[in-house]
């Protein structure tokens, strides 16, 4: 994971005044700055397909069960901690007004450069109407548009009490994805947190203080991601594969064995014991070498798949190889068009 925090950000603002020799004491008036458009917004990713920026529209605070935005879609759900660390039963989730002082999660700077403009999300306290600090958790779950592609999310108020936050990112069958721990900013400081590009995620968990803990706050943002089916793909194939998210979807636990073959020579590159069906796990390479020409996966259950690495578009990626469905792939620069 990668983090960057808006204090890397420097903002230059120049303003130019343009005098007529006629009408000096005319000038054309200056339009306030805005952060409007998607690719003016720091921390943008210009592959992104469906940005949450607002988390929808209506009066703040709100509670809210479902976001539709640019195209996402998501259902919503929150939790908080008691007394003794475990969580109590799932309410919506709260979205709060971050220019409201009463917010107390974000700072006018941040606020300013990073487009806050709508709604932050949060949990709920026990009255409903402000962000719980006694710890929690937001689930976002992506099923109504299938699954999604999470590329960044931004939070807020992660101060040194909120040490061991985290994300959690599950597949459909429930696997574990990605987890990470959320680094501390500082309060009402806001930071960047990138992933890279975790396809498949069915759903989002982010946990507000560390687990068992009677403390935790913050709140979710944007998140910056794509929906399935939607993005830039690579149809030609025009360059080898570099990352690859394999799911295995046997009946049965198997061991798996794979090997990274360029020519005569074979590289074994992942091995596992006993996997079970719905597990996904990622392949990928170092720098900008390849995967080598083929990977050959075998099982203790006689199976072998041979999967093609080369670009080639003579040659095309299938979403299914016996036993394994590729979730995502990529040539290093996009994902690839995967045929059925």
């Amino acid at each position: 994971m990668k983090t960057t925090s808006t204090k890397t950000f420097a903002v230059a603002i120049a303003s130019v005044f343009l005098f007529s020799c006629e009408q000096i004491n005319e000038q054309d008036p200056v339009e306030p700055m805005k952060v409007s458009q998607e690719e003016k917004l720091v921390g943008y990713d210009p592959t992104t397909c469906n940005l949450v920026q607002t988390f929808g529209s209506g009066e703040l605070p709100r509670h809210v069960s479902m976001i539709e935005e640019n195209r996402a879609v998501m259902t919503v759900t929150a939790q908080r901690r008691g007394h003794n660390g475990k969580y109590l039963e799932e309410t919506k989730g709260l979205l709060l007004d971050p220019t409201d002082p009463a917010t107390d999660l974000t700072n006018p700077f941040d606020r300013q450069m990073l487009g806050m403009f709508g709604g932050i999300l949060t949990v709920p306290d026990e009255t409903g109407t402000k962000a719980n600090r006694a710890g929690g958790r937001v689930t976002l779950d992506f099923s109504p548009v299938g699954s999604v592609t999470m590329k960044q999310m931004l939070f807020t108020d992660i101060a040194e009490e909120d040490r061991g936050s985290k994300v959690e990112l599950y597949s459909a069958s429930g696997y574990l994805l990605y987890q990470q721990e959320i680094p501390v900013r500082g309060k009402n400081e806001s930071i960047f947190v990138s992933f890279d590009n975790v396809p498949g995620v069915v759903k989002a968990v982010v946990t507000f203080g560390a687990e068992r803990k009677n403390v935790g706050s913050g709140s979710i943002a944007r998140l910056q991601l794509c929906k399935e089916g939607e993005g830039y793909n690579d149809y030609a194939r025009s360059y080898n594969v570099h990352s690859l998210w394999l799911e295995y979807t046997g009946s049965q636990p198997a061991n798996v064995d794979i090997t990274a073959k360029s020519g005569n020579s074979g590289k074994a590159i992942y091995s596992a014991k006993g996997m079970k069906p719905g597990t996904v796990f990622k392949l990928a390479s170092s720098g900008e070498v390849s995967l080598g020409e083929e990977l050959e996966i075998t099982t203790n259950r006689k199976e072998k798949q041979v999967i093609p690495m080369n670009g080639d578009h003579t040659n095309p990626l299938k979403k299914q190889y016996g036993n394994f469905r590729i979730v995502g792939a990529r040539d290093g620069f996009y994902p690839l068009k995967l045929e059925e």
